[in-house]
């Protein structure tokens, strides 16, 4: 057995015995609550030792350092730091507030294969965001409908395009909606001279997720996106692994981990990251979506902070975005993130391309330091999308 190495893990808990309650919490993410006659140096050299930081009546921060040098995967991971532990009935409450995993366990996990520097590369380093569009209506398209909505929105300033996460269909539909997307990018990169990507969405079982994705890299999908709260940590781990194309960590369900009793989005985050998320998508401000700034402050510390040799990710917003939103991000993250619209870009009055262009457009504005009410006079996309989503719904 190799030498120990440990996890450092802090959690928030409320408990009546806070004392307690941080020992037994260690004990049940490692060796077990009961002490047995059966415990030896071996048995304890996998024992987790915890420790009170501070506490207040009866909340308190605790730090946690977990033995890992038995981990190898995503599922140990989760299980070993966010286990069963949240149902010890001396818990109130429980978050896991943050991790630290040492460099030997990084290098076991998939972390970014591409992460944000090799996605700039594949763009050809344009030095702006990565504009996604995503195609509406989410249902009901027809493949070729699908393809021209995709080709419109490309042509218009596009980089990706790609389903809803609610999107569901057999796999001969898959296949054929696909095709469409992908032939719509080879149309628009040929005539715009843009790299111009189709992302697969290989939503299915467990056992049918990775045989979709290998085949629509192989069709010519150059990114995927996979929901790992609902697909399972593991499963980003295993799409990303493989290394054939950029994979975006959706956070579609996420929320529902993001709880007192639950885990933070920091947290959340780092699993994203090391587990394989080129890209990591959270909700945006000034959207549909809720999220604060100092949320969308921590996801893109968590993307770009050094983590062992793993690449950084790139940080994605979306959720009711639209020319006029742009900003707000821009001002944030840089040039560096990617941008996602679905009804700011297919719901412009004028279509899918001048959607598009609009995004563009506020782009330019923002790059030269040109206030939006001033750029829009001589730009008939931008002022009809600003004028058309003052109010988004």
């Amino acid at each position: 057995m190799s030498d120990t190495e440990t996890i450092r893990a802090t959690y928030t808990i409320a408990s009546e015995d806070v004392e307690k309650a941080c020992v037994l919490v260690a004990r049940e993410m490692s060796v077990g609550v009961k002490k047995t006659s059966y415990e030896s140096a071996r048995s304890e050299s996998f024992e987790a030792h915890a420790r009170v930081l501070s506490r207040r009546e009866n909340e308190a921060t605790i730090e946690i350092e977990v033995p890992s040098q038995r981990i190898f995967s995503a599922y140990g991971l989760v299980l070993s730091i966010a286990g069963e532990i949240s149902c010890l009935n001396i818990l109130k409450s429980i978050e896991l507030t943050d991790f630290e995993a040492p460099e030997a366990l990084l290098s076991r996990l998939p972390g970014p294969r591409f992460g944000a520097p090799g996605i700039a590369t594949l763009r050809k380093d344009p030095k702006r965001p990565l504009f996604i569009t995503v195609l509406k209506p989410s249902q009901g398209l027809s493949p070729e409908e699908f393809g021209q909505i995709a080709y419109e929105s490309l042509m218009g300033g596009g980089d990706v395009v790609k389903s809803d996460e609610l999107l569901q269909e057999p796999d001969s539909d898959y296949r054929k909606r696909l095709s469409a997307m992908i032939e719509a990018a080879r149309r628009a990169e040929e005539e715009t001279g843009e790299p111009k990507w189709a992302m697969m969405h290989p939503v299915d079982r467990p056992s049918r997720m990775l045989e979709r994705y290998r085949a629509g890299a192989e069709a010519g999908a150059k990114i995927s996106m996979v929901s790992p709260a609902a697909s399972g940590f593991p499963m980003l781990e295993e799409l990303a692994g493989t290394g054939l194309v950029p994979v975006m960590a959706h956070m579609a369900t996420s929320d529902w981990l993001w709880q007192k009793h639950g885990m933070s989005v920091r947290s959340w985050a780092r699993f994203m990251r090391m587990l394989g998320g080129d890209i990591v998508l959270f909700p945006a401000l000034s959207g549909t979506l809720k999220a604060t700034r100092a949320h969308l402050e921590t996801v893109s510390e968590i993307c770009r902070i050094p983590m062992g040799a793993m690449r950084p990710s790139l940080v994605a917003v979306g959720g009711g975005m639209h020319a006029g939103t742009l900003g707000v991000h821009a001002d944030l993250f840089g040039p560096d993130f990617a941008y996602i619209c679905g009804g700011g870009v297919c719901g412009h009055p004028d279509g899918a391309r001048s959607g598009a262009r609009s995004v563009r457009q506020a782009w330019e504005a923002h790059a030269a330091g040109i206030a939006l009410d001033t750029y829009r006079k001589t730009h008939r996309e931008l002022d009809r999308a600003l004028t058309a989503f003052q109010k988004y719904v």
